[in-house]
């Protein structure tokens, strides 16, 4: 998941024309690292547990609906090679083969529902996908933008896309143009901190060998 949110970054910021903040000259052309801003977002791994929940929740109901379907094939598999047994009445016979089609219509239903399921979650997936990472995106963008805006940069490049060509579309450039770092902690500024697990409660008789001591 993280690959493809990282990907689509790359695509979207090609020769991505703002300007940027950073310890760079003022009125230069700076360059950044997207791949790297974009894993570094402090929000751009929560948005990827969200959509691994969601993607779990959509397997495991998908695996029971797999299971159901392959029971049904099993069950109308021994009816069919019960049907015609010659020891079979006609009359039997023919409750046996209604049997098998009733049956055969059953599995045919739980297979077009699962297709259904399939294809209808696999959409809510992908759109889940990218709503998260537009607003990602455009959160990146506009820090971007404001803070070189202030700074007064020229441009600002992602020294992280490629051409069509597969060929990066900034040859080189110095490190001292390199403001990825900036934004990274501008962009996490103000990510929560995380809360530190409660210490175990000491036991009652280590707390007495430690008062013998």
């Amino acid at each position: 998941m993280k690959n493809t949110i990282i990907a689509f970054v790359a695509m979207s910021s090609v020769a991505l024309a703002f300007t940027a903040s950073a310890q760079a000259p003022t009125g230069r052309i700076v360059t950044v690292d997207l791949n790297k801003v974009f894993t570094d977002y402090y929000k751009t791994p929560i948005a990827s547990a969200k959509i691994k929940d969601t993607a779990e929740s959509f397997n495991k109901e998908l695996n029971e609906m797999v299971d159901n379907y392959k029971k049904g094939i099993e069950e109308l598999n021994k009816l069919r090679e019960d049907q015609d047994k010659p020891e079979y009445t006609a009359e039997v016979r023919e409750q046996k083969r209604k049997a098998v089609s009733e049956k055969l219509a059953e599995t045919q239903k739980i297979q077009r529902d699962l297709e259904e399921y399939r294809t209808s979650h696999g959409k809510i997936l992908q759109d889940q996908q990218l709503r998260m990472r537009q607003t990602i995106v455009k959160e990146i963008q506009d820090v971007i933008d404001k803070e070189a805006r202030d700074a007064g940069y020229q441009l600002v490049l992602d020294k992280s896309g490629t051409t069509a060509n597969a060929v990066p579309t900034i040859l080189f450039s110095q490190d001292s143009l390199d403001i990825t770092d900036d934004l990274i902690k501008v962009l996490n500024k103000n990510q929560p901190k995380t809360t530190e697990a409660p210490k175990p409660a000491e036991k009652k008789d280590d707390k007495k060998k430690d008062d013998k001591k």
